[in-house]
């Protein structure tokens, strides 16, 4: 049996069988709003306080954003200064991870010839176990031909499965809402898949989570409501949802 890696979200890792496997390579995706920041910052926080390097590559926003944001969203903990003091929690935000990604002397593209082995060498260095990338949306959005985006996500996959590092991806999908999200061709590259719904409307939404798959692991099919509160995200499980 393989060993697993719990995230610490509270519920969410009896839905994958006590955790993801190790060395798997997590879709998290979902739309504006639906937590996948958070999600993937408190996965890392847990393992971190657990004694595992957790490391954080965002293309997105600076580590200071990232800092007090999780802050802002998760005042109970208390802790995360110490954490990233000690290196077990390391931020790697915009303003560092910008030299992996270079524009073009034409001005037009952008190169990311460095992206996969400076992924991988941040991971070796800090000998981190617990890895979020955030976002693979950013490189595809900035890489115009399908075939070479699709190219460099399987590189880096591969390169962090040969690692044994488990990690996280957030992709941003054009809609919140279940009914309208359509899973392309590309999603089936990563060992797992995890959605994050928003239903509703309006001050009513409610997040909604599903495993759509993981690798190596069995899982719940169902859809669960989860809640982002002071001390961390709880998956709330209803009894009309069966699996």
């Amino acid at each position: 049996m393989r060993d697993r890696v719990k995230t610490g979200i509270k519920n969410f890792d009896a839905i994958i069988a006590g955790g993801i496997p190790r060395g798997n390579q997590v879709a998290l995706a979902g739309g504006p709003g639906a937590g996948k920041t958070l999600f993937s910052f408190e996965y890392l926080y847990n393992n971190a306080k657990e004694g595992n390097v957790s490391l954080m590559f965002s293309l997105e926003e600076t580590s200071d954003m990232i800092i007090e944001n999780a802050k802002a969203a998760f005042p109970d903990f208390n802790d995360i200064d110490d954490l990233i003091s000690q290196n077990k929690l390391v931020i790697y935000g915009s303003e560092k991870t910008g030299q992996y990604v270079q524009r073009d002397t034409d001005g037009g593209s952008y190169s990311f010839n460095e992206l996969v082995s400076g992924i991988g060498s941040l991971v070796s260095s800090y000998n981190a176990s617990n890895l979020v990338i955030d976002s693979i949306t950013v490189i595809k959005l900035m890489i115009k031909d399908k075939l070479s985006y699709r190219q460099l996500t399987m590189d880096l996959i591969n390169n962090l499965r040969s690692q044994n590092v488990t990690s996280l991806m957030t992709i941003e999908l054009d809609t919140a809402t279940k009914e309208e999200i359509q899973f392309k061709s590309e999603f089936f590259m990563y060992d797992g898949i995890i959605s994050l719904y928003l239903e509703g409307e309006g001050n009513n939404r409610v997040p909604i989570l599903e495993v759509i798959k993981m690798r190596g692991s069995d899982h719940s099919f169902s859809t669960y409501p989860y809640e982002i509160k002071s001390n961390g995200i709880k998956v709330l499980s209803l009894p009309q949802m069966n699996d």
